[in-house]
């Protein structure tokens, strides 16, 4: 990809250049990175790097992009492929960890996602830190609604749906399940969602939306899955800013349809560990 823009610190915008409608871009540290591909239109957005040697990717998007993105030291924020945003989406990314967010995903508005508390907590006893911060990871087709709260540690398959007003921190959410409250739990799986709006259908339509016709959105134990826990080790474990922008397009780069599918049987372990 070629760079855009750069300037006196090393921070570079690299492959397209975006279009912005009442959006700023803020470079406060050095050695940062934006990367927009091609059709990346920001409108009312955020982007502030607040640090050093963070990433902002920003894949090619049919939508717009409404973003509010406060990131830190040492970060990651990717954005897949035709996402949808209904209102302004928040992030704060720090103490080096990430967000990693599919393709084809649709958020309502007031959605916050937070990896850090972010003030320290310790045990009284041992005097340890208890509350260390922890990347998000999110896969393709994913539904969060109104107002959620997403926090660390957290990570949710292919195909999800995250209700109105839910808090999910920490949980290892299997692909077409859908889980709400506060906090969230599971309240069905085997389901799968269409992106189509009911606000204006009629008796008619309904009727004919009773029934899916298709195999669209189910996602299966086979073909090529990517772990995420091995994605954020590795990205954990690249030092150079550049070099970890290779690893994510890497990453991308596979398009397997059930490249981000979580079962029953990849999170037992998980949702088990105390942290």
């Amino acid at each position: 990809m070629d760079v855009v823009k750069t300037d006196e610190r090393n921070n570079k915008i690299i492959g397209s250049n975006p279009n912005l409608k009442n959006t700023r871009i803020i470079f406060r540290g050095s050695n940062n990175r934006l990367i927009c591909e091609e059709n990346v239109n920001l409108h009312n957005s955020i982007l502030d790097f607040k640090a050093d040697n963070s990433i902002i990717y920003l894949s090619s998007n049919r939508n717009i992009y409404y973003l509010n993105i406060s990131i830190y030291n040492n970060s990651v924020f990717y954005m897949g492929e035709n996402c949808y945003l209904n209102g302004r989406l928040n992030f704060s990314i720090s103490e080096q960890k990430n967000v990693f967010i599919g393709k084809e995903g649709l958020f309502s508005f007031g959605i916050w996602m937070r990896i850090a508390d972010p003030h320290l907590i310790y045990d009284t006893n041992s005097l340890k830190r208890i509350n260390l911060s922890k990347s998000i990871y999110l896969g393709d087709h994913v539904w969060v609604g109104q107002d959620a709260l997403i926090l660390k540690g957290t990570q949710i398959g292919s195909g999800s749906i995250i209700g109105a007003k839910s808090l999910v921190s920490n949980k290892k959410i299997k692909s077409n399940s859908i889980w709400g409250g506060v906090p969230a739990r599971e309240i069905r799986d085997n389901v799968l969602f269409e992106g189509s709006s009911v606000h204006y259908y009629t008796d008619e339509q309904t009727e004919n939306s009773l029934d899916y016709d298709g195999a669209d959105w189910i996602y299966k134990n086979q073909g090529e899955i990517l772990s995420f826990d091995e994605i954020e080790n590795k990205l954990n474990s690249i030092n150079d800013v550049d070099e970890k922008i290779d690893y994510i397009q890497s990453v991308i780069s596979c398009k397997d349809y059930n490249r981000f599918y979580i079962g029953d049987e990849s999170r037992r372990f998980f949702n088990k560990k105390k942290f």
